[in-house]
């Protein structure tokens, strides 16, 4: 490889179909994190990777973020959680069901777009971020490569959200599409770094909130409390 193919590849710019194995290659190629959702495991051939960057291509507050809830078990006691740019802040109990203390997660909100994508490819080269999600529209191909040579480096995990669902194909570890169908979830599986394949299941929002089933069964006997109540026969003294 010339000097110039060279300093590219360094910097990202060329992507190899083949590469040497090594012990980052080894970690990225363990066993996979459940997603919680047995559908949804079988697609992805056992669930989220281990390291890498998953592409999230989703409309804003569906679900997105619970659905990926299975990647937070990345998440070691010694190591920090980081969000670039959420659309909203975490809910703290949500984050101890998942036995991630608050402390560990860290914020950050960015001036620009140019400074989100230096601080993310900072903190995936850092062994102390074991999770990292960034919040980003239009990420380029040579970013994603940099990010994805940046988790190999750490064993991190990135996971990039989209809301404006990019089309173009990006060299990342795993692609999903998620689409909202009234009271289900799409998820439909774009690309996966060593198989091809694609496919997509859907999940009742029961399943992502298990609180709705409880509501929904709540509204049942109200409604039908209030239509016995109403059918009650009156008699009239006189």
């Amino acid at each position: 490889m010339n000097t110039t193919l060279a300093a590219m590849h360094h910097q990202g710019l060329i992507f190899s179909a083949k590469q040497p194995h090594n012990d980052s290659d080894q970690e990225a190629q363990q066993q996979p994190v459940s997603s919680g959702f047995a559908k949804l495991d079988q697609l992805l051939s056992g669930g989220w990777p281990q390291s890498g960057v998953i592409n999230v291509q989703s409309d804003p507050a569906i679900g997105e973020f619970t659905l990926l809830q299975g990647t937070f078990t990345k998440a070691k006691e010694d190591t920090m959680v980081v969000l670039i740019n959420p659309p909203a802040e975490p809910c703290i109990h949500w984050l101890l069901s998942q036995n991630v203390h608050p402390e560990r997660v860290v914020i950050l909100r960015p001036e620009n777009d140019t400074h989100a994508l230096w601080a993310a490819e900072q903190c995936t080269r850092s062994s102390s971020c074991a999770l990292v999600w960034l919040w980003h529209q239009g990420l380029s191909f040579a970013q994603a490569r940099r990010f994805n040579l940046a988790c190999q480096q750490s064993g991190a995990l990135l996971v990039l959200v989209n809301y404006q669902r990019q089309v173009s194909a990006l060299p990342v570890h795993m692609s999903i599409n998620v689409s909202q169908h009234e009271q289900q979830l799409k998820v439909t599986l774009l690309r996966q770094q060593g198989r091809f394949a694609r496919g997509e299941v859907i999940l009742e929002r029961t399943q992502i909130w298990p609180f709705l089933q409880y509501s929904h069964r709540m509204q049942r006997s109200n409604v039908h409390a209030f239509s016995a109540f109403t059918h009650t026969p009156h008699y009239e003294v006189g």
